[in-house]
């Protein structure tokens, strides 16, 4: 039976909150007939103390789609699935987050398609989320890093990794099958490249990869394999359109420019440029250099 409203979420901070906005911009205005029900995994502070920032986001949702919900769920550290530190990457471990979907989003929720605040979505996703997953725990459509180091692929060469950027999570088997209760224990494991890692180590044997290539674009990865035309989705791994020049960066900007707070993006844009200028000066006098040869052969 096909979706009627598509389950989407997503994990942020409160300083990324306003990025995540111009995700879920992108998701709605390219949404065709379909709507979304948008699920927000946030820190404490950015549910208790800024409700400023939850207003806006809904006013966004509601601006480009009436139909389509988003909520804000608080994450519970109290009843995580791994042991929180706050020494730990990425803002204590907001990545983390997206492990304990299966407790945090509602049990009417069977299905989610989890998207970083770092993609834009060119596409509707109702197809890759009515893809018939079997009894797998986690659809993706990219490869991607598990591991630290290098050495480690060749000691867990039977595991798949994949891009996290944007995944499909069976919400119920993973529930059913009750395998989050190995989560605590795999993550002790410091080979592993953050939720990655854990997630390709515990749902082993039962990750699925999507045929298609056009899903999910990588900018570092695919440029060269199809210029990221057609496909659905594009994730920025590395370095952000909001702060560096990258590929496929006007596509972030064209929905940018559709937040409320585009003149803000634009600002911090054009300071972090100019540092970047001034703290990395040899690779721009490299690309002057090339460039000012290529315009002398023309």
């Amino acid at each position: 039976m096909k979706s009627k409203n598509v389950n989407a979420a997503m994990t942020f901070d409160g300083n990324r909150w306003k990025v995540a906005s111009v995700t879920i911009i992108s998701l709605l205005k390219n949404r065709g007939r379909q709507h979304y029900d948008i699920y927000c995994v946030v820190p404490p502070d950015l549910y208790r103390n800024k409700k400023d920032a939850q207003l806006q986001m809904k006013k966004i949702v509601a601006k480009f789609d009436k139909k389509s919900s988003i909520k804000f769920i608080e994450y519970d550290y109290k009843n995580a699935s791994i042991t929180y530190s706050k020494n730990m990457a990425y803002g204590g471990g907001i990545v983390y987050y997206k492990i304990d979907y299966f407790r945090l989003l509602p049990k009417s929720v069977d299905k989610v398609i989890h998207l970083d605040d770092d993609v834009i979505v060119l596409r509707p996703l109702n197809e890759i989320y009515d893809y018939d997953m079997g009894d797998n725990y986690m659809l993706i459509f990219a490869p991607g890093n598990a591991f630290r180091l290098r050495a480690n692929r060749r000691k867990y060469k039977d595991i798949q990794t994949y891009n996290a950027g944007v995944t499909v999570q069976n919400l119920k088997a993973i529930r059913e099958s009750k395998v989050y209760r190995t989560f605590a224990k795999v993550f002790e494991n410091k080979d592993l490249y953050f939720e990655q890692g854990l997630l390709a180590v515990a749902f082993k044997g039962k990750i699925l990869m999507h045929p298609s290539d056009k899903v999910l674009y990588n900018y570092r990865i695919h440029c060269d394999k199809h210029k990221g035309r057609e496909v659905a989705c594009i994730h920025y791994t590395g370095k952000k359109p909001w702060f560096f020049p990258v590929r496929r960066m006007f596509t972030w900007w064209k929905y940018a420019k559709l937040a409320p707070f585009y003149k803000e993006f634009r600002t911090n844009a054009i300071r972090n440029f100019f540092v970047y200028i001034m703290l990395m000066p040899l690779p721009i006098k490299r690309w002057r250099h090339g460039l000012r040869n290529k315009l002398q052969k023309h």
